[in-house]
């Protein structure tokens, strides 16, 4: 199955679930994944830990699943934005200027996944946790494809100097996902400081593949 066919064959998720989830997006951020529990996010949530426990047998399985739905948001929003017609400058600059705004407004998904996603899978056990991770590595692979396609054609085509594909690639995705580091909403700040941080790191991406 390619990995398209997988995100469009996906359920519908329960409103129960994603307020789950993003309860224990936040929890993990806030707290750190080694330390936080199910018990702070049913806090958090004003909930029963068993109300959890339906949709997610460990903590592990929940952490997994923030990881998982972390790629999903991304590669929703970016993968169905390619368009073969167009040049590789301006798919790139089209999928930069859409992934910046999605990672920032799922913004604690993402830092969950810096701060703990090796970590966390080295600790997994369970079988189910362990598919989890997997379908996490598969999932971040088939994201990186995305972009490693639209590199690789623009070398071909000489709009991107020839260079190591690899370390264009990571160099690339490194740069778009650092506001995961830094970035931390403001009351003042401008509508329009989001599009132009996401035009500002498209125009140094190109920059830097030319």
């Amino acid at each position: 199955m390619t990995a398209a066919a997988a995100q469009t064959d996906k359920k519908p998720m329960s409103k129960s679930k994603a307020e789950i989830l993003d309860a224990a997006a936040e929890v993990f951020t806030k707290l750190g994944a080694d330390t936080a529990s199910i018990d702070d996010v049913a806090r958090h949530l004003g909930s029963t830990k068993g109300r959890i426990y339906h949709h997610f047998p460990s903590k592990g399985v929940l952490l997994a699943e923030v990881c998982l739905r972390a790629a999903d948001f991304v590669h929703e929003e970016v993968g169905p934005a390619v368009d073969p017609a167009e040049t590789p400058e301006a798919n790139l600059r089209k999928m930069i200027t859409l992934h910046i705004p999605e990672i920032l407004r799922t913004l604690p998904y993402h830092k969950v996944i810096i701060q703990s996603y090796v970590g966390m899978n080295q600790k997994s056990t369970t079988s189910l946790e362990r598919e989890l991770f997997k379908q996490i590595r598969t999932e971040r692979r088939a994201y990186e494809d995305i972009f490693r396609g639209i590199l690789q054609a623009g070398m071909q085509d000489g709009s991107f100097r020839d260079q190591n594909l690899s370390i264009a690639l990571q160099s690339i995705l490194l740069l778009i996902n650092a506001p995961v580091f830094w970035y931390r909403p403001r009351e003042d700040e401008p509508a329009s400081f989001i599009p132009d941080l996401a035009n500002q790191l498209s125009d140094m991406a190109v920059a830097a593949l030319r």
